[in-house]
């Protein structure tokens, strides 16, 4: 079983990966709106990279309205300790 830490820190590297900054640190109260190339394409990248580290899927309905990292390492903490 994952900790929500460990969780945190698995995203944090697919962050610095998608985003290609080695130095890129986030929180659980990262949002889209503190990092500026965060878009929606940049949200379906790290969906995607989520999806296979963690061997999970989202669905549209879980994904739609995620507001900030806290949110979805909640989300997959779900998924992965089903």
């Amino acid at each position: 079983m994952k900790s929500s830490q460990d969780v945190l820190n698995s995203c944090n590297e697919i962050f610095r990966i998608v985003f290609s900054d080695t130095e890129l640190s986030i929180s659980a109260a990262t949002s889209a709106s503190d990092i500026s190339d965060w878009d929606s394409l940049t949200q379906i990248r790290l969906l995607m990279a989520m999806e296979q580290t963690f061997e999970i899927q989202f669905s549209l309905d879980e994904v739609e309205d995620l507001q900030n990292v806290g949110e979805i390492v909640e989300l997959i903490m779900a998924k992965v300790n089903q």
